[in-house]
């Protein structure tokens, strides 16, 4: 009889446990950091305009920080790298983050919206030509879902919208060349995972 108490009490306890270990509770104030690595499909595919609507697509590694002040929601800073596979731009989007977490639990849907600026790395110069990339409007939006870890530490995946509105003036030294502007709004889908760590 004593046996079977004592059987019956360890499994309880072990119970008890896993079932804590599946309800563990991420934090939910404090600093967070946010590293992730996407790729962004290009949705302006087939329509040729500033050497940048035929691109099919490429990784997008994004960095963001900030303070989570609620369950439910977070602001933060970040920023992310943006290369076109042919070579036609490079911009450094940085932008306010607003995330949300909907629920407490260890699994958890969230959502993210970033806006903001992106700016461009660099110049090309073939003379008599000089390109210069001005940047513009960066729009981020994504869903997906957070897998806690631990108390501080989660992984999770989303997928989401990136709008970059890119401007290009070029300047011609030649009489027959003249100084022209282009502008191009790239619309494109976004698939991704993340880490992400929040401390007290």
């Amino acid at each position: 009889m004593k046996r079977i108490i004592l059987a019956a009490a360890l499994l309880l306890c072990l119970c008890g446990t896993a079932a804590a270990q599946r309800h563990i509770e991420f934090r939910w104030r404090g600093v967070y950091v946010v590293g992730d690595m996407s790729y962004a499909f290009n949705l302006n595919r087939g329509i040729k305009s500033n050497g940048i609507a035929d691109t099919v697509g490429g990784f997008m590694p994004t960095v963001s920080g900030g303070f989570q002040f609620r369950k439910e929601a977070a602001v933060g800073l970040g920023f992310a790298y943006m290369a076109d596979p042919t070579g036609a731009f490079t911009q450094l989007p940085l932008f306010v983050e607003l995330r949300s977490a909907f629920t407490r639990d260890r699994l958890t849907p969230y959502s993210a919206l970033q806006i903001g600026y992106s700016f461009p790395v660099g110049s090309s110069s073939e003379p008599p030509v000089t390109k210069i990339d001005e940047g513009g409007l960066y729009l981020g939006i994504e869903v997906g879902g957070r897998y806690a870890i631990n108390r501080s530490t989660a992984v999770g995946a989303h997928v989401g919208y990136r709008l970059l509105h890119s401007d290009k003036v070029t300047y011609s030294d030649a009489e027959n060349m003249p100084s022209f502007h282009e502008s191009t709004t790239l619309h494109m889908l976004a698939i991704g995972v993340f880490v992400t760590f929040c401390n007290w």
